[in-house]
């Protein structure tokens, strides 16, 4: 019976770990495909996130559509401190107060990876995150990585 409990206790941890190493591996921005950008830096994703430079993409002239989780996670940790360098009460609080100043909408949030790829593979204006490994091939024909963040 001890065996059988150590067993349990000893698939539970190995799956804790696959969870966190998932979840800490490289980090992609997404892009809709039909954008013509095809490559930024960190800093420039940071400027678009969060409609720093523009309020719209150059070239297409659509509304720069910043894409979220509801939740934390992972890709969203992260993304908060390895682009935006600001925690998650700061990335509140700047896009309320955008919403305040000038009626700016606030940054789309999603349940889930899935749903923040497809919301970017069916919106042209679309910039998001997810972890690398949840960009299956079938997703790579609707949108393009321009950005991985170690």
């Amino acid at each position: 019976m001890k065996k059988i409990f150590l067993l349990f206790c000893l698939v539970g941890i190995l799956s804790g770990f696959k969870h966190y190493n998932y979840s800490s591996g490289s980090l992609v921005v997404i892009v809709n495909k039909e954008n013509p950008v095809s490559n930024l830096s960190v800093s420039e994703v940071k400027l678009y996130w969060l409609r720093k430079i523009k309020k719209r993409w150059p070239d297409i002239n659509k509304n720069i559509r910043p894409v979220d989780y509801k939740s934390k996670n992972g890709a969203q940790t992260n993304f908060y401190e390895k682009v935006l360098n600001l925690s998650a009460a700061d990335v509140d609080t700047y896009f309320t107060q955008k919403q305040y100043e000038s009626a700016e909408k606030p940054q789309d949030k999603f349940s889930s990876e899935n749903d923040v790829i497809n919301f970017v593979g069916s919106e042209v204006g679309a910039i998001g995150f997810v972890n690398s490994g949840s960009l299956s091939d079938a997703d790579k024909e609707k949108v393009k990585i321009v950005c991985t963040v170690q």
